[in-house]
């Protein structure tokens, strides 16, 4: 069932059959997420599905656990009369009973911000209402309305919170709604907590000086508890006084729940806390958090989970919405002893951060296959960034790939310099496994980006979607062939005094950008030499310090493509990822363009690809079969299974893109004759898409066998890009060229002076 809370046709099925022992550590305590520990794990969750109804026509949110019930508000479409209503509902965790509480409102009219419920089965709501008013300046007035109701709908009170509500237009709605044991309303806002009695009156307000509230919760004290981001970008835990109007005693070790979710109270210790990728027990005393589960060993996206609490019975109840389908799932989790549970042979995959993606496809290959289960390594705790973050990240990453001991079976090279890292033998040629295959070959994609991943005579990987980068010019100006060099560019500059060659372009940036797309000019991996000492790199030296700077973006107020079409600017660096993006470029010009790409030493096309999903097998993994399972499955799934962004790199799914956009239907009126818009086009169905930026806007129309060539093109002569994963190198050349931009150093000595750092860097990585 799409757009709704739904279970199995089945309910109270445990998955132990298909459950995996995991290899991460139960009931850790560190105050922190400590990146790549592998532990064996004495219990797991197991979960089971629970069916709540089977009506397509609702969808549920607002989910409360309270004793041994799971409170909702379910959102209704009744086909018949066109109305939508909002219907309170219970659902007992014992039995699986379900009942609508003799509360309704009318959706048309109004609905509920937030719902809570409390041991004698009393229903807290924070609703809205929309009043339209009277008289020649008649409008719509929304106001906001605290309720309770018993058990049996019987209203127990209800006051209006509007006036007070919008005092502060920056805190004038309701973020979440929280109550304490004694029944009094804790609103959250932007950075403001309002505080109303058990009677609905307000009794003041507290100002936490956040920069964002991410969950409030109460605790197994029966206190109410918020978590936020402080002035420093630091996460905290502080206990809200209700009494005193001000925050309590803050707590620190804080788990960053980035938003997933509200507290509960906890199991064993205060707090249960919802994060992306697992859920944790937090104890005010110490100050420590403890792991309960991680969501990928039970086979669940936690990216997904939108609730998770604790029940009577000592179960997890989790709220599981796939944004990717429109489905959502109740599951409660067991604990149980991970030798009571299916063992399979375990794939780690190493990746810098984890996304969302490869959450959904760990956790659909793992319900499919019987003989693999994939853990997810993490080696940036994105929820605690730091400066270093990112190269400590890559370090770690490659010590474990160095070491062996704790190399993962596969790497997600998303983000990170591939030719660098293949030029030392560390990834399992693809081939042979291809080869094999009965469900793919090198055929089905396209052979500049096999060859591209193609290192010393191995395939390395295959991306499932891909970006292109590029430079885009007038044709008229830059002729109609692609790649040009750096003398290319500086000529062309010349021939243009007193226009940018791009927009808002500054010293840093255009070495930055220099550096990104042609750093393998100057470094030969596999021989080890470096070249920065050259007359070439000389140049690009002397090109950027023609750029100023910085820029004034204040006073430009004018968009880039009225800036391109005046000729205050002459190119446009451009990032394709749909199908619109070639249409989008000659639109912004106005006229035919050439994407006639970055300049480079040896004059290559210009136009670069950067993987978005790229997964390569490690040459030191005990498991490669497994490894190839995961990546064959990854490999062969439809194009909009887990979130893919950018363009496919199997031919025959950008085949399907296209077909899909070009075949559009069109409306009609009641005679069957197309209808057009203004301009004298077709509208199709669905309506049109447009960009727009501010003083220039542009509707897409479908794309045109000849846009659709030109895509294909700047694919087949597109190379890997090294635009990422080189921050020590990028730093290096940076840092050593200010003393030329600033006059202290001339452009050959600072040159080989990065020639000879640089060269170290390349002696002791390679």
């Amino acid at each position: 069932m799409r757009k709704k809370l739904r279970g199995r046709k089945a309910t109270a099925i445990a998955l132990a059959s298909v459950m995996a022992m995991s290899l991460a550590a139960c009931g850790r305590q560190d105050g922190s997420n400590q990146v790549g520990q592998t532990e064996q794990k004495e219990y797991v969750y197991v979960p089971e599905y629970l069916e709540l109804d089977d009506n397509t026509n609702s969808s549920y949110s607002n989910m409360t656990v309270q004793g041994d019930k799971l409170y909702y508000t379910n959102y209704q479409w009744d086909e018949a009369s066109g109305e939508s209503k909002v219907v309170l509902g219970a659902y007992s965790l014992t039995d699986g009973s379900r009942e609508d509480l003799p509360i309704t409102i009318n959706a048309d009219g109004g609905g509920i911000y937030s719902m809570q419920a409390d041991a004698e089965g009393n229903i807290y709501t924070a609703e809205f209402e929309w009043n339209a008013t009277e008289g020649d300046d008649a409008y719509t007035q929304q106001t906001t309305v605290l309720h309770k109701y018993d058990a049996s709908g019987t209203e127990l009170m209800a006051q209006d919170i509007t006036d007070i509500m919008q005092q502060d237009e920056n805190n004038s709605y309701v973020g979440s709604m929280c109550l304490d044991d004694q029944g009094r309303f804790y609103i959250s806002s932007d950075s403001l907590i309002r505080l109303f009695g058990s009677d609905g009156q307000f009794q003041g307000a507290v100002q936490t000086d956040s920069q964002w509230i991410q969950g409030m919760g109460k605790a197994k004290d029966g206190k109410v508890y918020l978590a936020y981001y402080d002035q420093s970008g630091n996460v905290k835990l502080s206990q809200i006084d209700f009494d005193g109007k001000a925050l309590g005693q803050t707590y620190d070790n804080f788990p960053n729940t980035n938003g997933n979710g509200g507290l509960c109270a906890g199991i064993e210790n205060d707090l249960l806390v919802n994060t992306d990728t697992a859920l944790y027990d937090y104890s005010l005393a110490d100050q420590k958090t403890t792991e309960i589960l991680s969501w990928l060993d039970s086979d669940i996206n936690g990216s997904y989970v939108t609730y998770a609490a604790a029940t009577a019975d000592g179960k997890i109840l989790a709220v599981v919405n796939d944004w990717n389908t429109g489905e959502t799932d109740l599951v409660k989790l067991t604990r149980t002893k991970a030798s009571e549970v299916a063992q399979k042979s375990q794939i780690t995959i190493g990746t810098l951060y984890t996304s969302q993606s490869l959450q959904a496809a760990a956790v659909a290959f793992n319900k499919q296959s019987n003989e693999y289960h994939v853990n997810i390594k993490t080696y940036i705790d994105d929820n605690n960034w730091t400066e270093t973050s990112w190269s400590d990240g890559i370090t770690a990453m490659n010590n474990d790939i160095t070491s062996g001991a704790g190399c993962p079976d596969i790497l997600d090279l998303s983000s990170l310099d591939v030719k660098e890292l293949a030029s030392k033998g560390v990834f399992e040629d693809m081939t042979p496994y291809l080869e094999k295959s009965s469900v793919l070959s090198k055929d089905d994609f396209f052979e500049n980006i096999v060859d591209s991943y193609t290192f010393d005579g191995k395939l390395v990987g295959i991306p499932k979607s891909f970006t292109l980068s590029t430079i885009v010019g007038k044709t008229s100006e830059v002729g109609d062939k692609k790649g040009w060099t750096i003398d290319d560019i500086i000529a062309y500059a010349g021939q243009h005094e007193g226009a940018s060659l791009f927009e808002g372009m500054t010293k840093s940036g255009m070495l930055y950008t220099l550096l990104a797309y042609d750093l393998d000019s100057y470094i030969d991996w596999e021989t080890g030499k470096c070249s920065f000492d050259s007359e070439d790199f000389q140049k690009v030296l002397e090109f950027v310090n023609t750029f100023p700077e910085e820029y004034d973006w204040q006073n430009d107020d004018r968009s880039t493509p009225a800036k391109i079409q005046s000729g205050e600017v002459l190119l446009n660096m451009t990032g394709i990822y749909q199908l619109n993006s070639i249409q989008e470029e000659e639109a912004m010009f106005g006229e035919p363009v050439t994407y006639i790409g970055y300049p480079t030493s040896g004059g290559g096309s210009g136009t670069y690809m950067q993987a978005s999903e790229l997964y390569v097998i490690t040459a030191k993994s005990s498991n490669k079969d497994g490894a190839w399972a995961f990546i064959e499955n990854y490999l062969n799934q439809p194009f909009d299974n887990f979130y893919s962004y950018g363009l496919p790199a199997r031919k025959s799914a950008l085949d399907d893109m296209v077909e899909k956009a070009m075949n559009m239907t069109y409306m009609t009126d009641e005679n069957g004759e197309q209808i057009l818009d203004e301009n004298g086009n077709p509208i199709p169905e669905g309506g049109t898409s447009s960009i727009s930026y501010g003083d220039w806007e542009y509707s897409y129309h479908i794309p045109t066998q000849e846009e659709v060539a030109v895509l294909q093109d700047l694919i087949n002569v597109a190379e890997p890009s090294s635009a990422t994963g080189n921050d020590e190198i990028t730093n290096i050349i940076t840092e050593e060229a200010e003393a030329f931009f600033k006059g202290q150093k001339s452009v050959s000595d600072v040159a080989n002076v990065i020639q000879s750092r640089v060269q170290v860097y390349v002696n002791e990585n390679r």
